[in-house]
């Protein structure tokens, strides 16, 4: 199983952001289903490896925390724009989140992707860098984006199947911390009601 462990979103979160998915040509945006705050890429795991890092992650309790939109951004390399996101704030709690994760991970031996971690929700990826004037006018009028602030209460661990027409992710496991409540992530439902 191709997996990685990430913070759901609100239904609420993911359509404010495809509200803001235009105006780039050759983007290929993240459909709102899809879009999660990434702590670890785990690559191909097999059944037992799968077990013993439910068990370690399972063993994850923190407070929980709220966070909120920050605005977009972009990762580049030598060729130029390689990929649009929506930055999070505050950085404190959910890389703490993904400092323990990081941690379960290692007790299972999993060790996956080693990227540093930088919390986001990515947008938008590109085969071929995009127009400068394009990307640079979208980070302006979407760098200071801001949003109400939603609440953290646990991670899940998906799995991802790849498809010619976009990867299909599925919650395999839901980790909730030891203080969430009924509708707190990654079980949104009342939280919506809530804000509504």
């Amino acid at each position: 199983m191709r997996a990685f462990i990430a913070v759901d979103l609100p239904d609420w979160v993911k359509a404010d952001l495809e509200n803001i998915q235009d105006s780039v040509p050759g983007a290929r945006w993240v459909p709102g289903e899809n879009m999660h705050v990434t702590l670890k890429f785990l690559g191909d795991l097999d059944v037992l490896q799968i077990e013993d890092l439910g068990y370690e992650l399972a063993r994850i309790d923190m407070p929980s925390f709220e966070l909120s939109l920050t605005g977009a951004g972009q990762f580049s390399n030598g060729a130029g724009v390689k990929l649009l996101w929506m930055g999070l704030a505050p950085h404190e709690p959910i890389t703490t989140l993904q400092q323990q994760v990081e941690r379960a991970c290692r007790r299972a031996r999993c060790l996956g992707d080693r990227q540093t971690f930088k919390p986001h929700i990515t947008l938008a990826r590109f085969s071929f860098p995009p127009d400068i004037e394009r990307a640079r006018s979208y980070l302006e009028r979407h760098g200071r984006m801001d949003s109400d602030s939603f609440r953290v209460s646990g991670f899940s661990l998906f799995s991802s199947e790849l498809h010619p027409t976009g990867p299909i992710y599925r919650n395999e496991a839901d980790f909730p911390f030891t203080d969430a409540g009924i509708g707190d992530t990654p079980f949104f439902d009342d939280w919506e009601e809530e804000r509504l």
